[in-house]
C-alpha cells in the first residue's frame, strides 16, 4: 500500500489521537427503520401545486437513528410559497437535456423514474464473501460527514442537515422494498469529518485520520461525501487506499486522473468549471477593458487548478489576470494577506473579480472588501467550493452583514446544479427531484405529500443524498452476483446515463469521471426577489438560474 511517510509513521498515533474524535462508537449495523411495506406507492407532489408543503406530523415521523455517529434529528424549515414575479427566462428546456432522457433503461432495478428501486430478479444460489467489505450479508458503505457545525466557532452560521438521516432512508429502501442487492444488505456507517484545523493539527491531517478509518478499519466498498473533502483526503481514499469515493464537490482534473476510475464526482472538475466561467464571462462582454483579479487560498492543488482554469484561458484570451494568494495555514479559512490583497485591488482599480475561495473564506473577503470601501466589482463564481449553493450565499449575509449580501448581487455562477430553479415562475419540479423527496418522505413515516420545499437546502440535499445512493446500488447490482470491490469500482466507472439533481445530462463511461456533461448560469440576488416577504431568503439572499445550458469537456 503506497502510504505517504506521514501516513505511514503516524497511523498508530493518529488513530489513537485523532480518529477517535472521528467517529462515535464502534462500527455496527445501522437500525432498520419502520416497516413501510404496508404504505401506499410513492406519490408524487399534486400537479395542482407542485410546490405544496405540509409541516411535519410529530406523531407519525420516528427520529431515525444512526449508531456510528451521534446525530440530531433532521432540521425542519418551512419557508413560505414563493411569490411569482414577473416573467423569467424559462431554463432547462433545450433539446440536449429531453434527448437525453431517452438513454436510459427505466426497466433496470435501480433506474425507475416513479419509485427509488424495484425488487430485481430473485439470484441463484447463496451470497459468498468475496472481499473486504463484501460478506455473504452485508456491502459495506462509509458515509464521510462533514462536520459543519465547527464552523459556528468562527461565526458562520450553517443551516443543520443530518445527511446520515437522509442516505440512511434510501439505504432502507434498497435492503427493505428491493430486497437488498443480490442478497446482500447495504451496510451504512458513518465517519465524521472534520470541517477545521485547529490545536496544532492542520485539517488535512484531521481528515486523512478520517479517510483511515473510512477505508483500512470499517473497511468501505465505496464512500460517499455530500460536502467535499479536501484534495488530501479524497486523494487518501481514492488514491492511496484505492476506494471508491463519490463525492458532490468538484475536483481538480489531476486528482481525478491520478484515481484513474475510483474518484467520480457530481460537478465537472474545477478546471472544467473556471474555463467555463471564462467563457461566460467573455461572451457577456464583462472582461473587455476591465483591471481583472483572481483571489485564491494556498490549500493543496489550489493554485494548479486555478493557473489551468482561469489564468491561463484569460491571457489566451488577451487579457493579464492579477493573482492575489491567501494563506490558510493548514486551516479551512484563508485569511492571511487578506487585507493587503483587498488594498492591492482598490488601487489598481479591480473591476473584476474571481473569488476562488471555500465556505469558510469567502464572505470575510466580501466583507472586507465592504469595509474598505472598494468600488463594487463585477464578482464572477463557479461551483467550485461548493459555491453554487445557497448556503454559501446565505453565509457571506449571515457573516459579513446586509451591506455584504448587496455588495455580492448580481454575481454570475457558472455550476452544474439548477440550484434555486424552483424560485422562477412557471418552473417544473424535475421528475427525479420529486420522486426522491416522496419517497424519502415515505420511507421517513411522514405524510404522503409533506416534502421538503423545493427551495431549501434540505430538498437539495435528500435529491444528492438519493443520487449517490442509487449510483452505488446500480454499481453493486451490475457488478455481478459476487462481485469483488475491483468489479464495483468497474461498475461504477461505466454507469451510462445517470441522474442527478435537475436531470441535467450527466454520465460515467469512456474514462469520464466528473459526471455532468454540462453548466449553467446563475445569479446570486439580494434580497431574494422571488420571495415572499419574510422569509428567510429574503434576509439571506438566493441564486437562481438566468441563463442556458452549455456543455463542458
Amino acid at each position: 500500500m503506497n502510504l505517504k511517510p506521514m501516513q505511514t509513521i503516524g497511523i498508530p498515533l493518529l488513530l489513537g489521537t485523532i480518529v477517535t474524535g472521528c467517529v462515535s462508537g464502534t462500527p455496527s449495523k445501522t437500525n432498520p427503520f419502520p416497516n413501510i411495506s404496508d404504505r401506499p406507492p410513492t406519490t408524487i407532489l399534486p400537479d395542482t401545486n407542485p410546490y405544496q408543503v405540509s409541516p411535519p406530523n410529530s406523531d407519525t415521523s420516528p427520529t431515525l437513528v444512526i449508531t456510528t455517529t451521534t446525530a440530531a434529528p433532521v432540521g425542519t424549515t418551512w419557508p413560505p410559497e414563493p411569490v411569482p414575479e414577473p416573467k423569467a427566462e424559462v431554463l432547462l428546456k433545450t433539446p440536449v437535456v429531453e434527448a437525453f432522457q431517452e438513454l436510459f433503461d427505466r426497466s433496470h432495478p435501480f433506474l425507475p423514474i416513479e419509485r427509488f428501486c424495484i425488487t430485481p430478479p430473485q439470484r441463484e444460489g447463496e451470497p459468498q464473501e468475496t472481499d473486504r467489505g463484501i460478506t455473504d450479508e452485508m456491502l459495506t458503505i462509509v458515509l464521510m460527514r462533514a462536520e459543519f457545525d465547527e464552523l459556528e466557532k468562527i461565526g458562520m452560521s450553517i443551516p443543520h442537515v443530518e445527511s446520515p438521516q437522509i442516505l440512511e432512508a434510501f439505504a432502507y429502501l434498497v435492503n427493505n422494498e428491493c430486497s437488498g442487492i443480490h442478497g446482500r444488505q447495504v451496510d451504512l456507517r458513518v465517519v465524521n469529518t472534520p470541517s477545521l484545523g485547529g490545536a496544532g493539527i492542520d485539517l488535512d491531517t484531521l481528515q486523512t485520520a478520517a479517510c483511515l478509518e473510512a477505508t483500512e478499519m470499517m473497511p468501505a466498498v465505496i464512500v460517499l461525501d455530500l460536502a467535499g473533502l479536501g484534495n488530501a483526503a479524497a486523494s487518501c481514499v481514492a488514491v492511496e487506499h484505492d476506494t471508491a469515493l463519490l463525492t458532490t464537490a468538484s475536483y481538480p482534473s489531476y486528482l481525478i486522473d491520478d484515481a484513474a476510475g475510483t474518484l467520480l464526482t457530481l460537478s465537472p472538475t474545477a478546471e472544467a468549471l473556471m474555463h467555463a466561467a471564462v467563457d461566460a464571462a467573455e461572451e457577456h462582454g464583462l472582461l473587455d477593458g476591465r483591471s481583472i483579479a483572481v483571489v485564491v487560498g494556498d490549500s493543496v492543488g489550489q493554485i494548479e487548478s486555478v493557473t489551468e482554469g482561469l489564468i491561463r484561458p484569460l491571457r489566451w484570451l488577451g487579457y493579464e489576470p492579477v493573482l492575489h494568494l491567501l494563506g490558510c495555514e493548514g486551516s479551512a479559512t484563508c485569511r492571511v494577506g487578506r487585507e493587503t490583497a483587498v488594498s492591492r485591488m482598490i488601487t489598481a482599480g479591480t473591476d473584476i473579480v474571481f473569488p476562488v475561495l471555500n465556505l469558510s473564506s469567502l464572505p470575510s473577503l466580501i466583507g472586507e472588501m465592504v469595509k474598505q470601501g472598494m468600488p463594487k466589482p463585477a464578482i464572477i463564481q463557479t461551483g467550485f467550493n461548493n459555491q453554487s449553493d445557497d448556503l454559501a450565499a446565505h453565509n457571506v449575509v449571515t457573516f459579513a452583514g446586509p451591506s455584504a449580501g448587496a455588495y455580492y448581487d448580481d454575481t454570475l455562477i457558472v455550476a452544474a446544479k439548477p440550484t434555486g430553479a424552483a424560485w422562477l415562475p412557471d418552473s417544473e419540479l424535475p421528475a427525479f427531484d420529486a420522486m426522491c423527496n416522496a419517497e424519502y418522505t415515505r420511507a421517513s413515516g411522514r405524510p404522503v405529500g409533506s416534502t421538503y420545499h423545493p427551495t431549501t437546502e434540505l430538498f437539495r440535499t435528500v435529491v444528492e443524498a438519493c443520487a449517490l445512493m442509487r449510483m452505488v446500488a446500480r454499481s453493486v447490482y451490475d457488478a455481478g452476483p459476487d462481485p469483488r470491490r475491483r468489479d464495483v469500482v468497474y461498475a461504477l466507472a461505466h454507469l451510462g446515463p445517470i441522474d442527478l439533481p435537475g436531470m441535467l445530462p450527466a454520465t460515467s463511461g469512456h474514462q469520464k469521471f466528473a459526471l455532468p456533461d454540462g453548466v449553467l448560469e446563475l445569479k446570486y440576488n439580494y434580497p431574494c426577489r422571488f420571495s415572499s416577504t419574510g422569509s428567510t431568503e429574503m434576509e439571506s439572499g438566493c441564486i437562481v438560474p438566468v441563463g442556458g445550458y452549455r456543455t463542458v469537456d
